[in-house]
């Protein structure tokens, strides 16, 4: 009786063993580092692929209608009754393509633009743009004229928020706001212009839409 018992233990030890190799080899396979990844080609970078990231009249409340032909380029002035943003002028984009909206007594410009190895140097170029324009004067237009950040809902590491103040010696203050989005050197340029205070609801809202479709347009051109 205790070798027959015997035989048993050590038969169940032997299977034992024998699961545990399974397992084992189960394991290093799982871990093996040299299985091929696949991810599919990148697209090229066309105004036609960037046109798919622009906003739209379906984006957008009722009151504002697409502009045909839009006025608002990558390199139109923020300020074009001074030379401290006279630089925009000099941007060069491979590709672009812009979409355009009027209503409220306001114009909404969307842009998206690509500029290989130099999407870095444009957002700088805001950058230095904010503080060139932070508080100037066009004496022989009665302007005075604020540039400094615009306070809205989506503020993070992927958006540089610019708010323009063109305040005459009578009459209402006008507001353009300007907010880039970066991806890479793919740059989402949103735009509002009107009498201040400008619709900071809808910037959020638009502004949201820019960072979730570049994100998308990087990824798959990238």
């Amino acid at each position: 009786m205790m070798c027959r018992r015997l035989e048993v233990e050590v038969l169940v030890r032997r299977r034992q063993v024998a699961a545990l190799g399974v397992v084992l080899t189960l394991a290093i396979g799982a871990c093996a580092t040299d299985r091929e990844v696949t991810r599919p080609e990148p697209e090229p970078v066309t105004e036609e692929r960037l046109a798919e990231a622009l906003l739209t009249e379906d984006d957008l409340p009722g009151a504002f209608t697409a502009v045909a032909e839009p006025q608002t380029t990558i390199t139109s002035e923020l300020i074009p009754e001074h030379a401290c943003d006279d630089r925009l002028g000099s941007l060069e984009p491979e590709e672009s393509a812009t979409s355009e909206f009027t209503g409220n007594g306001t114009t909404l410009t969307g842009t998206v633009a690509w500029f290989p190895g130099g999407g870095a140097a444009v957002e700088q170029l805001l950058r230095d743009i904010s503080a060139d324009c932070s508080a100037v004067v066009v004496s022989d237009e009665g302007l005075s004229i604020r540039t400094g950040p615009l306070r809205f809902g989506v503020l993070s590491d992927d958006t540089l928020p610019i708010s323009v103040e063109v305040e005459p010696s009578s009459g209402a203050i006008e507001e353009r706001d300007l907010i880039l989005v970066r991806r890479g050197d793919l740059v989402y340029l949103i735009r509002l212009v009107g009498l201040r205070p400008s619709d900071k609801g809808l910037l959020d809202s638009v502004a949201r839409l820019a960072i979730g479709r570049i994100a998308l347009a990087h990824d798959e051109t990238t």
